[in-house]
């Protein structure tokens, strides 16, 4: 018998059950033998559910949203994707068993991740990855991953150098060198700054080469990054690097892992951050995923009792006291909706406004659209100018009216001035001063991973070979059988030290 709840109808099933509400079917994999399974989606309690049936290890269920309204709401603001120039392998077994990305891949590479190395100065107790201590990438592979994204996607908006840790790779300044195409808009690293706290010099070559840093930092205090990152004085290591980073200019984004009851009373304080400092760009949040060497073993946890995206958007709402509010938080609409959330603020006289309370959703939505980032071009240009006109007829209609006005009119004068047309770099670096984004992106494991998620992601893994990789398929699939990354283990790095 059809069921509507908020306006859509769904079907009551076997798989629901009293106080249930069947929503759609899925694939997902058992979180025991990680073989696909067939999966519901189930509304209750207000929140959503993933519940499996494996063959062989029997049901599970995870939660996948905290709050079904977000859920339902999120698949209205879907974009079509936009697919790469070149994919590298056919469908012959589905999805994901064709990854590389297969003709039936749906987005193209809004984020290449290459990691150079799997060796690590930390042994995080939250990381998702297999750090064995044993790869460095060479020279000529990431000559070729650089090469074959460019072929594969003709210009790039960022490239992301990590890890392990990548900043330890003894040729990491000459593979920031060898990033840098006309083809490729910014390099960024993901790092945990021990790097950039105690080595000046090296923080200085950052800032030479224009490269964005990813820095990851969960907490202001001990033992929170403790718990998260492992031992030692993680505290003071990331007050050194924000230091360093904000002393030399380097264009940077906090990285924010949350886990429940663990750091989640300090989301607040990380956009406070944000919003206090010019070198800091963005903020991006990550609710924990439990798998990896780390992530699989830290805490005993409740799959059924874990932070999503819609709990990390409240928590901001709470935190921030409604300086940034729910709604002002959509879905990355060219990705799958469960993946992101994310706003952008806009710089006024006053402090910053989130886009969509002066920016018609759907305009909104299309600047967005198959892209991660603001890009200062002709459509951004237009989408600017047209607000502005709206703005100034609508007359005070909405808040901060003139401030927004006055705050856009400064950023279209110069970013693109009538006397001269800028490089996109540059315009790229007048709009980062103008502009802040709040990112929230959910990593999948076990018990949370879906394959239509999969088909839709445009964060890849590039590889040697040629292959780009969606991220969580990556790390539940093919991490583990991937040549480079095994063999024997290696050893460590110290903690603080680095070889380069």
């Amino acid at each position: 018998m059809p069921i509507s709840v908020d306006n859509q109808t769904f079907i009551e099933t076997p798989e629901a059950r009293a106080g249930e509400v069947f929503h759609s079917y899925s694939k997902g994999i058992c979180p025991k033998c990680r073989e696909l399974v067939d999966a519901a989606r189930i509304i209750k309690g207000g929140k959503v559910l993933l519940r499996k049936q494996c063959p062989k290890d029997g049901k599970s269920e995870a939660l996948i949203a905290g709050d079904s309204e977000w859920f339902l709401k999120m698949f209205a603001y879907v974009k079509q994707g936009s697919v790469p120039l070149k994919h590298s392998r056919p469908v012959e077994e589905g999805c994901p068993r064709d990854c590389g990305l297969c003709a039936d891949h749906e987005q193209h590479s809004c984020l290449p991740i290459i990691e150079i190395t799997n060796h690590c100065n930390l042994e995080c107790p939250i990381c998702i990855v297999q750090n064995r201590n044993n790869y460095m990438m060479s020279r000529s592979e990431f000559t070729r991953v650089i090469d074959g994204l460019i072929e594969k996607e003709g210009t790039v908006e960022t490239v992301n150098l990590s890890g392990g840790e990548p900043t330890i790779h003894p040729e990491f300044l000459d593979f920031l060198d060898i990033a840098k195409r006309p083809q490729i808009s910014r390099v960024s690293i993901s790092t945990n700054g021990l790097r950039i706290a105690t080595d000046p010099e090296f923080c200085k070559e950052l800032a030479r080469r224009n490269v964005y840093v990813n820095l990851q930092l969960d907490a202001m205090s001990n033992p929170e990054l403790r718990m998260l990152r492992g031992g030692g004085d993680q505290e003071g290591a990331k007050r050194r690097a924000l230091e360093n980073l904000e002393k030399y200019g380097v264009r940077t984004t906090i990285i924010s892992t949350v886990a429940k009851n663990v750091n989640d009373k300090q989301i607040g304080d990380c956009v406070k951050l944000l919003l206090e400092k010019d070198f800091i760009l963005s903020l991006l949040f990550q609710p924990a995923a439990y798998t990896g060497y780390g992530g699989a073993h830290f805490h005993p946890h409740n799959p059924m009792d874990v932070l999503t995206i819609p709990d990390i958007v409240k928590a901001v709402d709470e935190q921030t006291d409604g300086l940034i509010r729910k709604k002002d938080f959509l879905p990355l609409p060219c990705s799958h909706p469960a993946c992101f959330g994310l706003t952008y603020l806009l710089r006024t006289e006053d402090g910053f406004v989130p886009f969509p309370r002066f920016l018609p959703l759907e305009r909104y939505l299309e600047m967005i659209a198959n892209r991660g980032t603001i890009r200062p071009d002709e459509r951004f240009e237009e989408s600017m100018v047209r607000t502005i006109e709206d703005l100034w007829s609508g007359n005070g209609q909405i808040p901060d009216n003139q401030k927004i006005l006055h705050s856009l009119k400064k950023a279209i004068r110069e970013m693109y001035p009538t006397d001269r047309a800028l490089e996109l770099e540059e315009r790229l670096r007048i709009g980062e001063g103008m502009v802040k984004t709040i990112f929230i992106h959910a990593f999948m494991d076990e018990h949370t991973f879906e394959v239509d998620r999969i088909k839709k992601c445009c964060t890849h893994y590039a590889l040697p070979d040629g292959r780009l990789m969606p991220g969580c398929a990556y790390n539940m699939f093919y991490r583990h059988i991937d040549p480079r990354m095994n063999g024997p283990m290696g050893k460590p790095e110290i903690w603080g030290k680095s070889k380069a």
